[in-house]
């Protein structure tokens, strides 16, 4: 029989019998409302890094692939056989990396082309990114916030554009009302007129200022491209930690040397420099917590050890080790732990269950591209943020209990609670 674990469950429930019964409710509301804390802050920072890349992602694509020329000119220089380039990745054997084809959801081909838009002599410049008839518009349909999405035809291009909400309002235009935009090329001035289909916001405010959706073959046209001439490709792929990978193999396995490929991430590294901040801004108020429960914990063991130094004398003079001793508070400890885990757990969870539902939290969206607090569940992370607050406030017990090996049998039995 562990003697130690014996007299801990015979002697702990006389704690609620005496004065100190206060300070263990305070020391299980701490333990509580510290997890709880941290579980709603880790499920908030890691629901604020992937709704936001997900939404850079869904506008962008994972991987885009170009002439290499593109970053060192102004005017729009096309990626020839966009075609074969597409057939050329669908083909590849990506098993070298440990990868198959599934790894890639789409590939998907883009024309960009700087533009002045005129609707009732208000101006707005703009970039116009066009996309293909067969291009995938689940998640852009999440954005809109009045009218729908381009429909295209298979037979001709689409005159339709679909506007950001900051564009509208400045062109002070609606769903439904016509516009003209404006196209420089070789010298020459170029009019296409345009209709409004719908009206999105992402959030990403930057890029919805600058950014409006049409057909890629009326960009074509205007630049006077053949079909198979774009400005890129757009990779979608299925899981967001293979995309380094790929990026790397279709650049050195696939593409020539005047072809060129990155990440969206190294493409516009502010947004993915800000979401690597908050790393450590997570890590920093975690830790900081978890330093406060430990705190608490040691400071509530502490005064356990008082409570029982008559104890102590006793069991030192019938010859129980200082381990053994030691081990009895331990036990303590941990059964506050378990039972302040478990209230934080419900808390914690509730209150993220609660935001999830009904978002009510909210956030300048200007700000932190979100309209509200983001919630992520992630049970991964939940088990190892028990785990981590468990063992690491579990070893800090060590430490507080030790002072029970500094308690002398002599002056512990003169000692009266």
């Amino acid at each position: 029989m562990d003697i130690s674990k014996y007299i801990a469950q015979k002697t702990f429930t006389a704690f609620n019998k005496s004065l100190i019964r206060n300070i263990i409710r305070i020391s299980i509301i701490n333990i509580a409302l510290s997890l709880a804390v941290m579980i709603v802050a880790a499920a908030t920072f890691e629901g604020f890094q992937k709704q936001i890349a997900q939404k850079v992602f869904g506008f962008w694509g994972h991987i885009h692939i170009t002439n290499i020329q593109v970053n060192r000119s102004i005017e729009p220089i096309p990626l020839e056989d966009a075609s074969k380039y597409q057939k050329m990745i669908h083909d590849a054997d990506f098993s070298s990396i440990g990868l198959d084809k599934s790894s890639i959801r789409d590939i998907e081909k883009f024309v960009i082309l700087p533009g002045l838009v005129d609707h009732n002599n208000l101006f707005q410049g703009m970039f116009l990114k066009g996309v293909d008839p067969h291009f995938d518009w689940q998640y852009m349909e999440q954005f809109i916030k009045s009218g729908s999405i381009p429909h295209f035809q298979d037979s001709m291009f689409s005159r339709s554009i679909l506007l950001s909400e900051q564009s509208a309002k400045k062109l002070d235009i609606t769903t439904g009302g016509s516009l003209i935009a404006h196209f420089i090329i070789n010298g020459n001035q170029i009019k296409r007129k345009l209709k409004v289909c719908g009206i999105y916001r992402t959030g990403l405010e930057e890029y919805d200022q600058k950014f409006a959706l049409v057909d890629m073959r009326l960009l074509q046209g205007v630049l006077q491209w053949t079909p198979e001439q774009v400005t890129g490709l757009e990779l979608f792929s299925n899981r967001l930690s293979d995309v380094e990978k790929i990026n790397e193999f279709i650049y050195n396995e696939i593409l020539p040397t005047e072809i060129y490929s990155e990440t969206i991430r190294s493409k516009y590294p502010n947004i993915f420099e800000w979401l690597s901040l908050q790393d450590i801004n997570k890590r920093f108020i975690l830790g900081l917590i978890l330093l406060v429960c430990i705190i608490n914990m040691a400071t509530t063991l502490l005064i356990l050890i008082l409570e029982r130094t008559h104890m102590i004398g006793i069991l030192s003079t019938l010859g129980l080790g200082q381990w053994n001793q030691r081990k009895i508070f331990i036990r303590y400890g941990v059964k506050l732990l378990v039972k302040g885990m478990l209230y934080g757990n419900i808390i914690g969870l509730g209150l993220c269950f609660i935001q999830w539902k009904w978002k009510f939290i909210k956030l300048s969206e200007a700000d932190y591209y979100l309209d509200h607090a983001p919630i992520s569940f992630n049970p991964t992370l939940l088990i190892f943020l028990n785990l981590v607050f468990f063992i690491t406030i579990t070893i800090s017990l060590l430490v507080p209990s030790y002072f029970v090996s500094k308690i002398r049998p002599v002056n512990a039995l003169k000692f009266r609670a």
